[in-house]
């Protein structure tokens, strides 16, 4: 397995719900959170780093991606 970190950027309230889905995806553990940074009045920047194989690891992000609004994004890289 390797460790990725993912990069969350979008409103406060979502963020820990993605650190959860990330957490509860199949096949990624959770393995770090830095705590989130303010970006602006309404947006964060939340860095997590993950376990798992590449797949599992593209899936959660995927999956996630998927379900933001509008001007938020989530990235993938190695770490």
């Amino acid at each position: 397995m390797t460790v990725y970190r993912i990069r969350f950027e979008g409103p406060a309230a979502l963020a820990v719900r993605v650190a959860t889905a990330l957490a509860d995806a199949d096949g990624v553990e959770l393995t770090s959170s830095k705590r989130p940074s303010i970006l602006d009045e309404n947006t964060v920047e939340l860095d997590v780093s993950v376990d798992g194989t590449r797949d599992a690891v593209a899936a959660a992000v995927s999956s996630i991606r998927d379900e933001l609004p509008d001007g938020a994004s989530i990235e993938i890289a190695d770490e």
